[in-house]
């Protein structure tokens, strides 16, 4: 029976039926299809992720951060923006879509009504400002928004040439350039959009920060088979610095329902509140070839690319020149995508596939046909005879077809890639010239880490995605709204199993590259670092190959550093008497330090690197000297924040911490100094190698605070601060107002000092005169290349030896002589940081300290954390009169944001 079974149906072979399509691609396609405003992730560049929730009436904030228990960059927990819902009267809410700077976040619902939020005005990147409300918006289908723009302000755009290799090693060169196309009133937000019924609107914010608006119909909709379904807007042209020109106009591409494509040029006048628009170009049948797809002809199976339908436009605005001087013109970039089960074949896998279709517009001047250049005898020169105006074409270039559903589009290395991300959650970086993938030449020529092995790693379908500001880490959203982050990974093969020297500095200078083009442009890029700890992780961590210079972390990571220092040039020696002013500006100092900080931060209860702790210590040192220099430098008298109490208790903590620092110092420089003369009879590079062993050991920055010259100089003007100016004022009160009270009370800080400011500042003295005597002497090495050894790799340098042995042995041992060294050595200092032994982490587990005021966190209080260096500090509104300080504590003295967390996150054992 049952072989007569297998002879009536066969030999059993089963049945391949093609897998069907998810769901929700489906209806993520067909609202791609609908309208050009339906993204709903976005990731500013100031590093804050907003996406809309799952029943569509909310927005949720997350942001990367490095998780302060194991110093892992994770995403945050997701935090719900207070009454957006109320705001857009419960109504589904459709697009996101932040501003150029990254500060203002519009939210646009299905009646296209458009509120603005803002995280600038908040000291919290997690709890956003209503900007703009939305009530007075027209609440109706033909006012849904298909195209949204945010305007420049007039801050500079600089462009960034690829990193070449020449022989004295890797540079690269930026151009100044400014995006024209108008701008924003004011330095105030604006933003255009065009509607489904083809209304242009400018919304913007005056100078008595009242939202303002005014509109303009681009075209009447006649049927609804004209209806408008997609838009996209960019500034016309880009000027360099150096040759300022008059505002150009902004270019509008508009789509609609009948597949016809209308190019605009349109000008702005926001002191008449007026839009004029030029109609400059039309394509009646804006559609893919027929021919083929992927070079396989689909009439076979009736899936001509014409049956596809229009899911993203793009206008690309003008890039920088290219090698030969040319402009990069503007261009139109459409994705038209097919979805069905019924597609199949060799050609089409899954049953989907986007064509990739290019217009770039050109600007011509027209010419008269030779013909008449007969007559210019009789009639004098032809170009007399008529005056032809300017016209524009649209040059079509050959087009791509991906087997996938495309999903975003973002422009990313300064405009000169498209990173396209698509539904099987691939990212693929493609040239804005050519569209085509970028290639793996990073041997002398470097534009991004994908260009030298680095990828996304496969992850699951999504429906939404977007980049991070430095294309280092990708966010998406899944069929059950679930967001999820990766990282580049540098892929496995494309080593071929081995590392050497010269691919790992390939590696490392597409790190300086990718963070010195942060730090130029004032982004945010913790994607840039997390990428790279997940790269030391990977392949470095704890690893060292005979031979290989670069292949453990720690020498990975120092030359990193020396490598963004030699690249951006800025200065870092300040050995000589610099004005405070030049060292409190250096932003890149900042930078600099700011990264090597969070290299070597493991968590907040684990040791840090020496370099590290080094970086941290010296961005407080800075934060404090900018405190005291404007805290003691008010405009005018009136405006002296000297005057005000609520501002003297904000500098009472960083003088007590100041003067804790300085007790930690010399109690160190004592013990340094016992070890070298208990070793009294070795040779100086004995006593170098001693003494570095011994503060590695230790981990202690006391010593190099003292011989880095950045350093050395913050110290020199917080002690001339506090012992001179503050000093003065300190003994010119009387009486007991709160003004006195508060001075009284930070002249408590320094009475309880077991020493003075006088007494370490001979230390600093005696040795910034040695120093300055040996660069004196100094041929065969340049001073600021000691000063950048010493400062990312945390050693004492030789030259200094014979002048750091005096001030340990001759000059500490007077000082000895002066102060009660038992009271130095039972002063408590384990709240500064530096230390490591049990009974200080115990100390800070169970005493939080605000990082910003140098105080114990109080019980009960609101409380902030930093997303790159995991410090606290309370969240509190500023005082009336402490705003010009307040302004200082806006981010964390690392640079990174602040995010509002429960006191459970925060307190440790404090709280059981």
């Amino acid at each position: 029976m049952d072989d007569g079974l297998d002879d009536l149906f066969g030999d059993g072979a089963p049945l391949q039926l093609p897998e069907p399509l998810p769901k929700g691609l489906l209806q993520r396609n067909d609202e791609l299809y609908l309208s050009g405003c339906c993204q709903k992730l976005a990731w500013s560049n100031n590093g804050c992720i907003a996406y809309i929730s799952a029943d569509g009436r909310n927005v949720i904030l997350r942001h990367l951060l490095c998780d302060h228990n194991d110093g892992r960059w994770v995403m945050s927990k997701e935090y719900v923006v207070e009454n957006v819902s109320a705001t857009h009267s419960d109504h589904q809410l459709v697009h996101l879509i932040w501003s150029h700077m990254g500060n203002e976040l519009a939210i646009v619902d299905v009646y296209g009504r458009i509120s603005v939020w803002c995280a600038q005005f908040m000291p919290v990147i997690n709890r956003l400002a209503l900007l703009r409300r939305c009530i007075s918006d027209p609440e109706d289908n033909m006012s849904a928004v298909i195209g949204i723009m945010w305007l420049h302000n007039d801050r500079p755009s600089i462009f960034h040439k690829p990193m070449y290799k020449t022989a004295n090693g890797w540079f690269f060169k930026q151009i100044p350039q400014r995006y024209l196309g108008s701008r924003s009133p004011n330095q105030k937000p604006a933003l255009i959009c065009v509607t489904r019924s083809g209304t242009f609107r400018v919304l913007f914010q005056g100078q008595d920060s009242r939202w303002q608006e005014f509109k303009s119909e681009t075209e009447n909709v006649a049927s609804p088979l004209e209806l408008l379904t997609h838009a996209a807007m960019c500034a016309e042209g880009v000027v360099e610095k150096d040759n300022p020109e008059k505002e150009s106009a902004i270019l509008l591409a508009m789509y609609n329902s009948d597949r016809e494509l209308r190019v605009y040029r349109v000008r702005l006048d926001f002191a008449q509140s007026r839009v004029s628009m030029q109609h400059i170009k039309v394509l009646n049948q804006c559609l893919p070839f027929d021919e083929v797809v992927n070079g396989r002809n689909l009439e076979e199976n009736d899936a001509l690319p014409s049956h596809a339908q229009l899911s993203h436009l793009e206008f690309i605005p003008p890039g920088p020149r290219t090698d030969n001087k040319e402009w990069v013109h503007p261009f139109i970039l459409a994705s038209f995508s097919l979805l069905s089960d019924d597609l199949q074949g060799p050609s089409v896998q899954g049953g989907q596939f986007t064509v990739l279709c290019k217009w770039q517009l050109q600007h011509t001047v027209p010419k008269l046909h030779p013909s008449f250049e007969t007559l210019s005898s009789k009639k004098g020169n032809a170009s007399s005879i008529v005056d032809l105006p300017a016209g524009y074409i649209l040059k079509r270039s050959n087009e791509i077809t991906v087997t996938k559903t495309l999903l975003s589009v973002q422009q990313v290395n300064v405009g000169t890639a498209l990173a396209m991300s698509y539904s099987d959650g691939t990212v693929e970086l493609r040239d804005r010239l050519t569209l085509e993938l970028l290639p793996r030449d990073g041997n002398d020529r470097i534009s991004s880490l994908a260009q030298v092995g680095f990828s996304f790693p496969t992850r699951g379908p999504g429906l939404h995605s977007a980049l991070s500001q430095n294309a280092c880490a990708v966010v998406s959203l899944d069929e059950q709204h679930a967001a999820s982050m990766s990282l580049l990974q540098f892929e496995h093969d494309y080593t071929g199993g081995f590392f050497d020297d010269s691919l790992l500095e390939v590696v490392n200078a597409a790190f300086v590259k990718q963070y010195a083009v942060a730090s130029m442009s004032s982004t945010p890029s913790d994607d840039c670092l997390a990428t790279m700890q997940a790269f030391s992780n990977q392949f470095l961590e704890h690893r060292s190959q005979p031979g290989l210079a670069l292949a453990n972390s720690t020498n990975f990571s120092s030359h990193f550093l020396s490598e963004f220092c030699r690249i951006l040039a800025f200065p870092i020696d300040y050995s000589a008497d610099a004005q405070q002013s030049s060292l409190i500006s250096n932003q890149y100092i900042q930078r600099l330090l700011s990264a090597q900080a969070a290299l070597g931060f493991a968590g907040e209860y684990s040791s840090p690197s020496l370099p590290a702790r080094v970086a941290q210590t010296i961005m407080n040192l800075r934060y404090i000297a900018t405190s005291l220099y404007t805290f003691l430098r008010g405009k005018s008298p009136a405006e002296s924040e000297t005057k005000n109490p609520e501002t003297v208790h904000l500098v009472i903590g960083m003088v007590d911490w100041s003067m804790a620092l300085i007790t930690f110092v010399i109690d160190e420089i004592f013990m340094l100094g016992d070890l070298l003369e208990d070793h009294g009879d070795i040779a100086h590079d004995l006593a170098l190698d001693l003494l570095n062993e011994r503060i590695r050991k230790n981990t202690s920055p006391a010593l190099l605070l003292m011989l880095i010259s950045s350093s050395r100089a913050f110290l020199k003007f917080i002690c001339n601060s506090m012992r001179g100016p503050l000093g003065g004022i300190i003994k010119g009160q009387k009486g007991s107002t709160p003004l006195a009270l508060a001075y009284r009370e930070l002249d408590a800080v320094f009475q309880r000092a077991p020493v003075t400011v006088s007494q370490f500042e001979i230390l600093l003295s005696h040795l910034n005169t040695g120093i300055k005597t040996i660069y004196s002497g100094v041929t065969e090495a340049d001073p600021s290349l000691i000063e950048r050894d010493m400062l990312v790799k945390a050693e004492i340098p030789a030259v200094f030896i014979s002048s750091v042995r005096e001030v340990l042995t001759v000059t500490a041992k007077k000082l000895k002589e002066e102060v009660n060294v038992a009271e130095i050595y039972f002063k408590n200092i384990g709240w500064l940081g530096l230390t490591d032994d049990q009974s200080s982490k115990r100390w800070r587990m169970q005493h939080p300290i605000d990082v910003m005021r140098k105080v114990e966190v109080k019980l009960h209080k609101p409380v902030k954390r930093c997303t790159r260096c995991g410090s606290v500090s309370e969240d509190t509104q500023p005082q009336r009169g402490t705003l010009v300080m307040m302004t200082l504590q806006r981010h964390c003295l690392c640079g990174g944001w602040w995010i509002a967390v429960g006191e459970e996150m925060v307190m440790g054992n404090r709280f059981p």
